[in-house]
């Protein structure tokens, strides 16, 4: 027994003594240079190389240039003043907005027909017998009676007794011509009628137009400031300056 236990202590010795033998730290592997590696790259990074878009680069045509001055383009805004009834009036407020520091430009659309009255002697038979009616009339105080020429000797003659812009005054002429026995006609005239605009480009958010000035004070109209029609605004826009 004693003959194995001696046995038993001298095998763990000696598998002490092997263990420490073997078990010696291992040397660090020598670095290697993996500069020459390529890099790894995220899908969303560019490529080396690559050039970076341009934000002016014109996607369109290829061409690239100088990013254009996006404040300019979003501060500019065309309004209109008007609507002017008179040409005249039109052209003195574009004046006066130009002492302003604006640069207006005029333009003219079609407005809404004016309705006239006329009232008239129709079928006269002759040339005679209108100058005898002419007489009659401006006898009795109608000073604005007048005979209508006629372009061709069938055409029916006619003695005009005035034009009203309302039809009440019309109708007050025509009972005149009545008390004189005669048979007056009441027809209504439409006129085409232009208004008048004047536009401005402002260039800064802080620029405001007003309309005082604008129209002499004996003229009872009113004017309105307005986003300028989509034609007149494209038509005559400013261009930004391009920054580099």
């Amino acid at each position: 027994m004693r003959t194995l236990i001696t046995s038993l202590i001298f095998a763990n010795l000696a598998f002490a003594a092997w263990a420490l033998l073997i078990d010696r730290p291992v040397a660090a592997p020598a670095a290697h240079d993996i500069s020459h590696l390529p890099k790894l790259m995220l899908v969303e990074e560019p490529a080396p190389g690559a050039a970076t878009a341009n934000p002016g680069e014109n996607h369109a045509t290829g061409n690239s240039g100088a990013i254009p001055a996006r404040g300019a383009v979003a501060a500019a805004h065309c309004v209109t003043v008007g609507p002017f009834s008179d040409l005249v009036f039109a052209a003195a407020a574009n004046a006066l907005l130009q002492t302003r520091g604006f640069k207006p430009t005029q333009r003219d659309e079609p407005g809404q027909d004016q309705i006239a009255y006329w009232v008239y002697l129709d079928n006269v038979p002759s040339d005679a017998a209108a100058t005898r009616l002419l007489q009659r009339l401006q006898g009795s105080g109608l000073a604005d009676a007048h005979v209508m020429p006629v372009a061709t000797p069938t055409e029916p003659r006619r003695v005009s007794v005035g034009f009203f812009n309302e039809q009440g005054g019309a109708a007050r002429r025509a009972r005149q011509v009545k008390a004189l026995g005669l048979t007056p006609v009441i027809t209504e005239q439409h006129q085409p009628q232009a208004t008048y605009w004047v536009d401005i480009h402002l260039t800064s958010p802080e620029q405001s137009v007003s309309t005082e000035g604008l129209l002499p004070p004996a003229v009872g109209a009113h004017l309105e400031i307005r986003d300028c029609p989509a034609a007149a605004s494209s038509a005559s826009a400013p261009v930004a300056a391009a920054s580099k």
